[in-house]
């Protein structure tokens, strides 16, 4: 297998659609913060228990404020997923410039395992508590 594949015009423009999305992502958690107690969360509504994912968006406005300990609070399952995310969508945007994939540095499905069990495993200890 080719340590370089060449990429399609399809492919480098859903590349560039997905690194496009986390500046949009990070820029509106904090205005859902800032609207109040605003229910995001129907899993939460319906048990009164959070959800694996309940304090994300208070995590992410903390993040985009350089408040690491503040995100850590709110959901500290999700942020090994955030860097998880954020390496994979700088490999994306690397490969959406230049229209080659490195297959042999490709981020695969372990890393993305390995951190949804953290925060599967961060959500049962929450759950506990």
């Amino acid at each position: 297998m080719p340590e370089v594949e060449t990429l399609s015009d399809a492919d480098r423009q859903w590349r560039s659609v997905v690194v496009l999305g986390w500046p949009l992502a990070l820029g509106i958690a904090p205005v859902l913060v800032a609207l109040g107690d605003v229910p995001l969360c129907a899993f939460r509504q319906l048990t009164g228990r959070p959800c694996p994912l309940c304090g994300g968006t208070r995590a992410c406005a903390a993040l985009a404020e350089g408040n690491l300990l503040v995100a850590w609070q709110a959901n500290p399952g999700l942020l090994p997923l955030l860097a998880i995310a954020a390496a994979h969508s700088v490999q994306l945007a690397h490969e959406a410039w230049t229209g080659r994939s490195w297959t042999r540095w490709r981020i695969g499905p372990t890393p993305w395992l390995a951190g949804t069990a953290f925060l599967l495993g961060s959500w049962g200890l929450r759950l506990l508590t």
